[in-house]
């Protein structure tokens, strides 16, 4: 998705439909600029709390939620992505062929390696030059 798009093109799944053939995504910078490489052909959300999307044994206090975000937006804007919405939890889509996350992850894996790698800087030149390689691993994980 084009850094000119928004969170909201992202479809809400309802509550009670299977998120089978999906990875859910770690809720970091990291891994979330990855459902905005795949755009809204293959990456959806759910209605859900930090705490779900986390998979936390504790319970966040709304001080720890709202460090949490700035943290995950500030990586996003890094980037060039609009903050992420609250409130949601978020799933890659797994692309034929992939039947399970640890294959998804392998793969995806696999992909940035091929692309090039991640550079290795600190900073905002890390998450800058980060992305470029993210987008065009996830582009290559859905053409395979």
């Amino acid at each position: 998705m084009s850094t000119s798009g928004s969170w909201d093109e992202i479809p809400v799944l309802p509550q009670e439909q299977p998120v089978d053939g999906y990875t859910q995504l770690p809720f970091t910078g990291w891994f979330l600029t990855m459902g905005w490489a795949a755009g809204p052909e293959h990456t959806c959300r759910r209605l859900g709390t930090l705490n779900e999307t986390l998979q936390s044994q504790e319970v966040l206090t709304a001080e720890d939620q709202e460090w949490i975000y700035e943290l995950t937006n500030a990586y996003l804007a890094g980037a060039g992505i609009p903050p992420i919405p609250p409130g949601y939890v978020w799933f890659l889509a797994r692309p034929t062929g992939i039947s399970s996350d640890e294959a998804f992850w392998q793969r995806l894996n696999e992909l940035i390696n091929e692309v090039g790698g991640i550079p290795h800087f600190d900073g905002p030149a890390y998450i800058t030059g980060a992305y470029p390689v993210i987008a065009e691993a996830v582009r290559r994980l859905y053409e395979d």
